[in-house]
C-alpha cells in the first residue's frame, strides 16, 4: 500500500481545517471526500475513517457513495495520470497502439499504477477533441495529434521533472 506516512499529520490537518471551515457538515460529504481526495490522491481507509468519524456518518455510507462515484477512488493514483482516448476517431487513428506503448514502456497494465507511484495508466472514453486525434492527456496538459514515438518522450519528461525537485 501507497506510504504517506512522512505526509500524514500535515495532511490530515489540512483535511482537518478543510472540515471545521464548513457550516453544513452534514450536507456537505461529497464535498469533503473531492477535497480528501485532491490532497490525500485516493481515498484510503483511514480518511475514511476519520471523515466518518468527524462526521458523524456511518463508515458504510461513506464507503457507499465512494464507490458510486467513479471520479472517486480508494487505490492510490500515480502523480502523473496519463490518459488515453480510446473514442471512435482516436481509435482508428492509432490510440490503441499508443496505449499499448506506454504499457510496454511501463511496464503497467491499463487501469495499473507503477511502482514507484510517478503514473498511472488509462484508456478512456471520447474526451471530445477529435480534431486533435490521437489525444493523450497527462493530468490536465493535452496532447493533440500524439505519435507513437512520442510516448517515451512524454515519460521522460515527467521522469526529468521528478530528477529537478529532488
Amino acid at each position: 500500500m501507497y506510504n504517506f506516512s512522512s505526509h500524514n499529520k500535515y495532511l490530515f490537518k489540512q483535511l482537518d481545517t478543510f472540515i471545521n471551515s464548513i457550516k453544513n457538515k452534514e450536507d456537505s460529504l461529497i464535498q469533503i471526500l473531492h477535497y480528501a481526495q485532491d490532497i490525500f490522491g485516493y481515498i484510503p481507509k483511514e480518511v475514511q475513517i476519520y471523515i466518518s468519524e468527524k462526521l458523524n456518518i456511518s463508515l458504510t455510507e461513506i464507503y457507499d457513495i465512494i464507490n458510486f462515484y467513479s471520479y472517486f477512488t480508494t487505490d492510490p493514483k500515480g502523480k502523473y495520470k496519463i490518459n488515453i482516448c480510446l473514442g471512435k476517431v482516436c481509435y482508428a487513428k492509432g490510440a490503441s497502439e499508443i496505449l499499448a506503448e506506454f504499457e510496454k514502456q511501463l511496464g503497467i497494465k491499463s487501469g495499473q499504477t507503477s511502482k514507484d507511484f510517478l503514473f498511472s495508466l488509462n484508456g478512456i472514453r471520447c474526451i471530445g477533441a477529435c480534431g486533435l486525434a490521437p489525444v493523450v492527456v497527462v493530468n490536465d496538459k493535452v496532447y493533440g495529434r500524439f505519435k507513437l514515438e512520442q510516448v517515451s518522450e512524454v515519460l521522460e519528461y515527467y521522469k526529468s521533472l521528478e530528477n529537478t525537485t529532488i
